[in-house]
């Protein structure tokens, strides 16, 4: 079970930065803001996430006998905690953009960010049915 659960975390991490690298890129037409949201920062996020959710999906299903209660706990948690990602990137400080264009802007930094923090959710989840019976 954890060894799908692993692949399952690796895949989605991976298409996840994927989805967020296109997001990212079909952005800079309107601001470049790669310079604090780098594909490195993109795909480490990413991996954290999923892989860290795949984690606590074998504990879970570990501790809680029952497969949908475990189920419905891991995803409640994933949401709680994209949910939570969201505060934070409201609560954080503007960045300091070298880039003119990026620094003129920055109001639509934030808006920008809010998508990052639910692509690796929605991907954990889309591809679960395909590792997880």
């Amino acid at each position: 079970m954890f060894k799908r659960l692993f692949f399952l975390g690796i895949a989605s991490g991976l298409f996840s930065s994927l989805i967020s690298w296109v997001y990212s890129y079909m952005y800079t037409k309107i601001a470049d803001f790669t310079e604090h949201s780098g594909y490195m920062h993109l795909l480490a996020f990413s991996m954290m996430i999923t892989i860290g959710t795949s984690i606590l999906a074998g504990i879970c299903y570990k501790l809680i006998k029952n497969q949908s209660l475990a189920a419905f706990v891991i995803h409640m948690i994933l949401s709680g905690v994209s949910l939570a990602c969201v505060f934070y990137v409201f609560k954080m400080d503007d960045p300091v953009f070298k880039n003119e264009d990026a620094a003129a802007m920055i109001d639509y930094y934030k808006g920008y960010l809010i998508p990052f923090v639910f692509i690796p959710a929605l991907s954990w989840l889309s591809f679960k049915p395909l590792f997880i019976k």
